[in-house]
């Protein structure tokens, strides 16, 4: 019966609202046709007929961008004036309230989790075609309700979908600080929503993202996220089939959204597509935006799309496939006046040199080496003093003991030591002049990987942290003997994966059989 149901929907949606006799409608449409695949994969083998049609998407903008990347030289990225502001050097006509009630305006007296209409989360869960209880609320997996002011390239404002309202809070409170990381002006909490509402690529892209955090860390509906996917990329694969457009910052943004969506998507595919990399990289070959200008949104995205790139090598325990020789400015850029903010990006970038060195081709050379482990040491004795931790648990990091307690102010100063102490675990593993597994080049990286994981758990609602300790323990947990500091080190990979949805279950699995735990 819900099969015929969802067919009669189908057609209802091709004879009535797409009006085919009037508009030259051509088949298969790839939006209906997406549809009629949702509904059939609630009755059928479900898991494996979103892999397969969420691989096969991957695979499509793959191809669009490996072509991307290789007319990266055609690319006329619009420069912002480096003062923060947006759309060509001007502000949008934002209102006199605070970003907050914007982004809100029609949840005033009502947070998520106690408005009327979203106080029962489980309403995503429902068979799918029964009618919501409020009239205005079309849940977004419903066949005929999904994006139509979209499809019709129209968005009005403020929204009226509590869903969609409710996906936008999340992507806010939750989501935005996956890339604010390192961004005084938090420019993916408060310009990227804005800029949605004149961008439906970016707004889509929003949206699948957070249905995706949400379906791994709730019982949200997956295929609210998959549709969402879906319309982006009817949108994004023409764009960039057309070299003569330019590639702007809202593409790039949602570029770099649906890279950490695809990161989210690793066991649901089974392995890293890295589809949306490409893209990125076509971005962050060029010059890297300078470390002392005003933040702006095209620094923000730069910067995201590096850390990614960072993870991607770190997963694979590759080489970054970027060119970083135009990083090496920033190491001498930075003076005691600069911003907080381009100290933990100097600390990013000098990682990624890093990288570099230890799984590029060829053995490093000992002057190399002890260049990079110059800049390493440098940068702890040079930074400002806000990167001192403001609390420290414990005198001595014991190994096998307590993780050490070491908190600090901002995200950014987290992040900034972690991924100098990253730099320096990948220094002690490719030392040219020291066996691997010497006794203290192993105690040393041992200590280095139990402070990263130290300042991932003090600073846990900082999610990239988080994701920084996960990466120390996937380049290093071999090296961990001891069963009870093996525990500890799951324990991590177990909180990172259910406070923020971040795949970890594969990577446990992986450390399980490695030290032989049952």
């Amino acid at each position: 019966i819900l099969v015929v149901y969802y067919t009669i929907n189908v057609c209802f949606e091709v004879f009535l609202v797409h009006k085919p006799w009037a508009n030259n409608f051509a088949y298969p449409n790839p939006q209906v046709t997406a549809f009629y695949h949702n509904a059939v994969d609630a009755f059928g083998p479900a898991a494996l007929a979103c892999e397969a049609r969420r691989k096969h998407n991957f695979d499509r903008l793959g191809d669009k961008n490996r072509e991307l990347d290789s007319h990266a030289t055609r690319l006329d990225f619009v420069l912002e004036s480096g003062n923060g502001d947006i759309e060509d050097g001007k502000d949008f006509p934002l209102n006199n309230g605070s970003a907050d009630e914007e982004l809100h305006q029609g949840d005033r007296h009502h947070s998520p989790d106690t408005h009327p209409e979203t106080q029962h989360r489980n309403v995503r869960l429902r068979p799918r075609g029964q009618a919501s209880q409020d009239e205005n609320w079309t849940p977004s997996f419903y066949p005929t309700g999904v994006g139509r002011e979209l499809r019709s390239g129209r968005r009005s404002w403020p929204l009226r979908d509590p869903e969609e309202a409710y996906l936008l809070k999340h992507f806010v409170d939750r989501i935005a600080s996956f890339f604010d990381c390192t961004d005084r002006q938090q420019h993916f909490a408060l310009h990227i929503p804005y800029r949605a509402r004149y961008c439906n690529t970016l707004f889509n892209a929003l949206m699948a993202l957070s249905a995706r955090h949400l379906s791994c860390t709730t019982p949200f509906n997956p295929y609210v996220s998959d549709q969402y996917y879906q319309m982006c990329l009817e949108t994004l694969i023409p764009t960039l089939n057309n070299h003569g457009v330019t590639m702007d910052d809202d593409l790039l943004a949602a570029t770099v959204i649906l890279r950490l969506l695809e990161e989210f998507d690793v066991p649901l595919a089974g392995s890293d597509l890295r589809g949306h990399s490409f893209g990125t990289k076509a971005f962050i070959q060029g010059p890297p935006p300078s470390a002392t200008t005003t933040p702006s949104l095209r620094q923000a995205v730069y910067w995201s799309g590096l850390r990614q790139e960072i993870y991607n090598a770190l997963s694979l325990k590759q080489a970054p496939d970027i060119d970083f020789s135009s990083l090496h400015s920033l190491f001498t850029a930075l003076g005691p006046d600069t911003g907080d903010c381009a100290w933990a990006n100097q600390a990013i970038a000098h990682c990624a040199d890093v990288l570099l060195f230890s799984f590029g081709e060829g053995p490093g050379s000992v002057a190399v080496h002890e260049n990079l482990q110059k800049q390493t040491e440098q940068w702890s004795e040079t930074r400002p003093a806000s990167f001192d931790p403001y609390f420290v648990g414990g005198d001595e990091v014991e190994i096998g003991g307590s993780f050490p307690d070491i908190r600090f102010n901002c995200p950014w100063h987290a992040i900034g030591n972690q991924y100098n102490e990253l730099a320096r675990i990948l220094l002690s593993l490719h030392d040219p002049g020291i066996p691997k597994f010497a006794q203290e080049v192993d105690q040393r990286i041992r200590k280095g990987v139990w402070t990263v994981c130290g300042v991932a758990l003090a600073n846990d609602a900082v999610p990239p942290a988080m994701v920084v300790g996960c990466m120390a323990i996937h380049l290093c947990g071999d090296r961990f003997t001891d069963r009870q500091e093996q525990e500890k080190l799951i324990q991590v990979l177990i909180r990172t994966d259910s406070a923020h949805g971040w795949p970890t279950h594969a990577l446990q699995r992986q450390l399980r059989e490695t030290w032989g735990m049952s």
